[in-house]
């Protein structure tokens, strides 16, 4: 790894340019130096890796200068003119910091910042367009350009684009905006973008009463918002929309898509077919895909996943005969629109169907046939199932090389997605890298991808690719993994102390739920309590408290699991959190006792003050990156397949007996004895290994290197 930042440090300093350079890196007086040095300042005192903020602060350095060269070289520039260009440089590097100070723009984002505003700069002093440079800017970074060019003419221009960009980005506010700017130069593109979101919701506008937009909607230059308003009075407005550009375009009527309609399965291919047309991104339909995948979500739900879900305790025939017969990219469809409806036996159910498909030759034929549509998805949820291996086993050698690229390749390239695509790839590193040959193309491809963003000077790739070879290397060596969280923080112990509050005590919440799973659930919880030399029961109407004999104790609250379809148990649950709150007693142990439909409840009900989170469902790995969003701290376990109750009491049984005996939580200690435990049952076992102990989640590694920790060398 110190290899790896000595060649970027030094590749970084022979590269760098500037198209505007005229001496670059020659320090010269200007008036932007004051606002230059409180940037450099703050980007030396940023909690990131050295070796990244030092190369970071030189670029800066060394941009700043050569643009204020270039301006003093430019002898075609009257003094007024020059004058106003250094001083666009010295608002732009203002407001750049600001905006750095204020968490609106990381500090990756720099170089990309500098870029365009030379671009805009060079475009202004040639009286070039501006319009074309401005389209793929974000709202903020077109915002930064207005304000670093507020003195010249173009300013009413810019100011206009960041306002639309930033309007845009909330198209749920567009219509409440163009009431009371109807005159607003970009006006009709945000009532297209507004329709493009939702179209329903500009349905809902049309048949409201009172003053409004509602003849701009039904007179629009759009074909598309003209098409919305035209189909706003049919009484199956909600089944017509998802294709209102085919409509539009005279490609289907809607006398078609209803007959359709009488049929789910014939529905549902219909929308899968339109969107695989419109994903091409010269046809025309592309630009209604959001309410296109939207209507294959909803469809897919309704017809598929819900019942699937009902009839969990049914035989597999009964239970997946919706989807008998059905394509394999109509499958896909269902397993990547819903994966966060899924249960865990519902995903893998639906994943077996879909590979039966591929049963007398490879799998090679199905991201050609969904044109990699939804492709990270579908890796992502097949790690996170545990079924990566097994599909890429479906794959030829020359597929597995181009699936791994397209997975791991360019994460860097759309910023608000980057570090989760990083999470992906680390969660995938466990599943994939028991076999050999994978593991050295996976080696690879971050090699190849670090030295990449190297070349381009992308900070953002070399920061993530450097953490994904580092975490990855470290999966390859011995305790590597351990060694890791040793530098992070000790994640192979949960001290005693570091759960106690104010009163040495340690508050435990465990959650269950009312269906016939979660009454034996409790029942069985309830008994691993009864010796009364070691815990003192006490129980109400609503949920009961365990506490351990001694003074610095361990105390348990559960609710108790009431009847479901009244919701008494979530009522038992609201009491038991209204007590916890009157006693000032905040959890730093959740347990979730359910099954993973249960599982979003849970989180609702998690907290900051949380350390340890003990997810008993089916998938609960899953919900790891939501609960580490809320407390980057925090120590998970659960399982990556099949939750079970064979293995959650004993887990439960060995913490909280530990808790109470005042010892520390030593995870590879507790994980070691319950191994021997299961033993004895291979079922168990195997249910046992798909659980992860806190220290095994590479996800986490991510989140944590990348927000939380200077160095990882």
């Amino acid at each position: 790894m110190q290899k790896i930042i000595f060649y970027f440090f030094v590749t970084f300093l022979l590269t760098v340019s500037c198209e505007l350079s005229a001496q670059p890196g020659v320090a010269v007086y200007n008036p932007a130096k004051g606002e230059k040095e409180k940037l450099l300042r703050s980007l030396k005192a940023m909690p990131v890796d050295s070796t990244m903020i030092y190369p970071l602060s030189w670029y800066v350095e060394t941009e700043v200068n050569s643009i204020y060269s270039f301006l003093k070289a430019k002898r075609k520039l009257s003094s007024l003119d020059k004058e106003k260009a250094e001083r666009s440089l010295e608002y732009f590097i203002k407001e750049l910091a600001h905006l750095l100070e204020q968490g609106k723009m990381d500090l990756y984002e720099i170089p990309a910042a500098m870029n365009s505003y030379k671009t805009i700069l060079t475009a202004i002093l040639s009286h070039q367009p501006l319009t074309p440079l401005l389209v793929p800017m974000g709202p903020q970074r077109s915002q930064l350009m207005a304000v670093a060019f507020s003195q010249y003419k173009e300013y009413s221009l810019l100011d206009d684009v960041a306002v639309y960009k930033r309007v845009a980005s909330s198209p749920e506010y567009i219509l409440q905006f163009l009431e009371k700017k109807p005159g607003f130069r970009y006006a009709d593109s945000l009532l297209w973008e507004s329709a493009a979101d939702d179209p329903l919701r500009l349905v809902a506008y049309l048949k409201r009463q009172g003053p409004g937009l509602q003849n701009n909607i039904r007179n629009s230059n759009n074909i598309y918002v003209r098409q919305i308003a035209t189909l706003s009075n049919d009484k199956q407005v909600s089944e017509l929309l998802p294709f209102t550009a085919r409509i539009a375009e005279s490609r289907i009527t809607t006398e078609e898509i209803l007959s359709k309609r009488l049929e789910a399965p014939k529905y549902f291919q219909l929308l899968v077919n339109t969107l695989q047309e419109s994903i091409t991104p010269y046809d025309p339909g592309s630009i209604f895909l959001k309410p296109l995948r939207r209507g294959v979500r909803q469809k897919a739900l309704s017809f598929y996943v819900n019942e699937i879900n009902e009839l969990h305790n049914s035989g597999e025939a009964t239970r997946f005969a919706s989807v008998k017969g059905m394509r394999p990219q109509d499958i896909y469809y269902i397993i990547t629109s819903c994966g966060d409806e899924l249960y865990t036996s519902s995903y893998l159910g639906l994943y077996k169907r879909l590979m039966e498909n591929f049963r007398e030759q490879q799998a090679d034929s199905l991201f050609e046939m969904i044109q990699y549509d939804n492709f990270h998805l579908f890796i992502r949820l097949a790690a996170n199932y545990n079924v990566l291996v097994d599909f890429m086993q479906h794959l030829s050698p020359e597929k597995k090389i181009e699936v791994l690229h397209r997975f791991i390749s360019g994460i860097e390239k759309d910023e608000s997605t980057a570090l989760e695509r990083a999470m992906d790839i680390a969660d995938s590193f466990a599943a994939l890298g028991s076999a050999s040959e994978i593991s050295e193309l996976i080696r690879a491809e971050l090699q190849s991808n670090l030295r990449r963003c190297t070349t381009d000077q992308d900070f953002l790739g070399i920061r993530l690719y450097s953490i994904l070879s580092t975490i990855f290397n470290l999966t390859k060596q011995e305790n590597g993994v351990d060694k890791l969280w040793s530098t992070l923080g000790d994640y192979e112990i949960l001290k005693h102390t570091a759960l106690e509050n104010n009163k040495g005590q340690i508050v435990e919440l465990v959650l269950f739920y009312g269906d016939e799973d979660g009454i034996i659930s409790f029942n069985n919880f309830l008994k691993r309590y009864t010796d009364n030399s070691k815990w003192e029961i006490t129980k109400n109407a609503n949920w009961v408290s365990i506490r351990s004999r001694g003074e610095q104790s361990l105390v348990i609250y559960a609710n108790r699991p009431l009847e479901i379809k009244q919701e008494l148990d979530l009522k038992a649950q609201d009491s038991l959190m209204a007590f916890l709150k009157e006693q000032s007693l905040e959890p730093v142990i959740l347990v979730h006792r359910g099954h993973s439909y249960h599982l979003d409840k849970t989180m609702k009900r998690l907290t900051g003050s949380v350390k340890l989170a003990i997810l008993g469902s089916c998938g609960g790995y899953n919900k790891s990156i939501s609960i580490a969003a809320i407390n980057p701290d925090v120590q998970v376990i659960g399982s990556k397949k099949t939750g079970s109750g064979s293995i959650n009491d004993p887990i439960l049984e060995i913490i909280n007996e530990t808790l109470a005996d005042k010892k520390d939580l030593n995870w590879p200690e507790i994980w070691n004895n319950l191994s021997k435990r299961f033993m004895k049952d291979e079922q168990a076992l195997a249910l046992f290994n798909e659980y992860f102990p806190p220290s095994h989640n590479l996800g986490l590694f991510v989140l944590k290197l990348f927000k939380y920790y200077n160095r990882f060398v």
